[in-house]
């Protein structure tokens, strides 16, 4: 299911960068008659979609603090592949809020799948600081039930990449050891332009 979501994603963006360049060829090939090109529309303006919205998320990398445990417990792996697509709902000068989903192979070796919504406040042109509340499923965490967890998040950007670092803490049977996670933003518009 999360991989149709995902794939269906990736359609709609590639089928709004075509039709953007569609839409600048034919612009760019018009009259320069005011009238005639203040009556063109691109045909995207009203779509809900932004692709300069979407980004993909690279996973990773994580550190678990109390080495000992990890290994008693066979939580060590420390190499978490993994994609999910970030969208930005709302961009605007005070914070972002943002919607998630994708999947991570886990500190137990299992397959992680989340969706998650959350913010993060804009503390500098490049620094952001939030969290987000997000639904996780895997065997590794809360014994395979599926649970609901908050999960802190800071970003820097740097314009073709975003470095991302998460903290799973350590809460009761839910997770039993806290770790860091570490990961990549690619933004997808940027790259397509």
């Amino acid at each position: 299911m999360l991989a149709a979501i995902l794939v269906g994603l990736v359609l709609i963006g590639c089928d709004v960068a075509a039709a953007n360049e569609v839409n600048k060829s034919v612009v760019a090939g018009a009259d320069t008659d005011a009238a005639s090109s203040s009556s063109r529309k691109t045909g995207t303006e009203d779509f809900w979609f932004n692709l300069d919205a979407l980004d993909v998320n690279v996973y990773g990398l994580a550190y678990h603090p109390d080495r000992e445990a990890v290994h008693r417990l066979n939580l060590d792996n420390q190499v978490n592949p993994g994609l999910a697509l970030h969208y930005a709902l709302i961009d605007d000068q005070r914070g972002i809020t943002f919607a998630e989903a994708g999947g991570y192979l886990d500190s137990g070796r299992n397959w992680a799948k989340f969706a998650a919504l959350g913010y993060q406040f804009k503390v500098s042109e490049r620094w952001r600081i939030g969290g987000a509340l997000a639904v996780l499923n895997s065997d590794t965490y809360n014994r395979g039930v599926t649970f609901l967890g908050m999960i802190p998040l800071i970003t820097y950007d740097l314009g073709p990449v975003k470095l991302n670092a998460v903290y799973f803490p350590k809460v009761g049977h839910y997770n039993q050891i806290d770790a860091f996670g570490f990961y990549l933003s690619l933004p997808i518009g940027r790259w397509l332009q």
